[in-house]
């Protein structure tokens, strides 16, 4: 071949605009970081311990066995991916019920849970909600242990419910990371900020529910994505504003973790900062950080305002240890992979 003045101009612009490791982003992804996090969560997904569980499922008659069936499937597959954290032979008492039985779930909860669990009545709302919402309710929770001291979970769902709908099939994966936070840092969920919390739980709730291929992936995603636009948080604007979002994780620096984390951005902004540190460090990074928290239990006691300043620092401290920058260090590059997500979400 004749090297021209022209073809040399030619292949110094392609050095230019691509890296030497670069290659094609999958048309199913937004961006090479979203690949790798889904890869990365597939690896992650076929490991784990195959040692017997130890786990007893106690499900209302009531429920289909479609639902009962994919509840006591996702647990065991939950159970198995994480069983570096928390071993199989843990015991879990798995709580089940269709969303118009309700009353199941919340008698057998009245029953085994500390009254020290059931503060603030949460459990009594959600009874309230599944009467008056009973053919939309739906989802888990993972209060805490028994009096027995075994790992509580539970899960409902209305009947006749979509069984391949992405919210649902994320649910249980979700809550499981619950269970395992709650384990991590011995029943205190301080340590971590709602977008940490809710975000971890998201992202593999999400990933789980699309792991079947690329193209499931991407629709779980797209999914979650117009959750947050229906959350209404956000302007046209904003949306696509990388200072909008900075700002966001800065004033979530300050939230009282000792109330409620339910508004939908901790879960679904969360879960995108989760995605772009899978993505970026892989699933033994993101462990370190969580076990790195521990730490922080007792300068964060109750996650409320009165430990907020000892709290901050404790939580960067463990970050930073993680992914050798500081949690400030990492909010643009978290704000530049959700505008990114965002406008792919909204072209494709």
């Amino acid at each position: 071949m004749r090297i021209t003045p022209k073809l040399l101009i030619t292949l110094a612009l392609a050095l230019v605009a691509q890296p030497a490791n670069a290659r094609p982003v999958a048309a199913n992804f937004g961006s090479s970081v979203s690949e790798r996090a889904f890869a990365d969560f597939l690896a992650f997904s076929k490991g784990g311990s195959k040692s017997r569980a130890n786990v007893n499922f106690t499900i209302d008659p009531q429920m289909p066995s479609v639902y009962a069936n994919q509840i006591k499937r996702d647990t065991l597959a939950s159970l198995r991916m994480w069983s570096n954290d928390r071993a199989p032979s843990i015991k879990m008492d798995v709580y089940a019920a269709p969303t118009q039985h309700f009353q199941f779930i919340y008698d057998y909860m009245k029953q085994v849970l500390p009254p020290s669990q059931l503060a603030n009545g949460w459990l009594d709302e959600k009874l309230r909600r599944s009467k008056s919402e009973s053919s939309g309710f739906y989802g888990g929770g993972a209060p805490g242990n028994s009096i027995n001291g075994d790992d509580v979970f539970m899960a409902y769902v209305p009947n006749k419910y979509p069984i391949n709908d992405a919210h649902w099939t994320s649910l249980v994966s979700h809550e499981y990371v619950h269970v395992v936070q709650r384990s991590l840092f011995h029943g205190s969920m301080a340590p971590m900020q709602c977008w940490v919390r809710e975000g971890q739980a998201n992202y593999i709730g999400w990933s789980y529910s699309g792991r079947a291929s690329a193209a499931s992936f991407a629709s779980a995603w797209k999914t979650q994505i117009r959750d947050l636009d229906q959350a209404r948080i956000y302007t046209k604007t904003q949306k696509f504003s990388k200072v909008y979002w900075q700002q966001w994780f800065l004033k979530k620096e300050f939230q009282d973790v000792s109330k409620d984390c339910e508004p939908f951005d901790n879960y679904a902004v969360g879960a995108l900062a989760f995605q772009y540190l899978y993505g970026t460090y892989g699933h033994g990074k993101v462990e370190s950080f969580l076990h790195n928290l521990r730490e922080a239990v007792q300068p964060c006691g109750d996650g409320g305002p009165n430990f907020i300043s000892a709290c901050i620092a404790a939580r960067d401290k463990a970050f930073t240890s993680a992914f050798g920058v500081s949690l400030h260090d990492a909010y643009p590059k978290f704000a530049q992979h959700i505008v990114s997500e965002l406008r792919w979400a909204a072209i494709s």
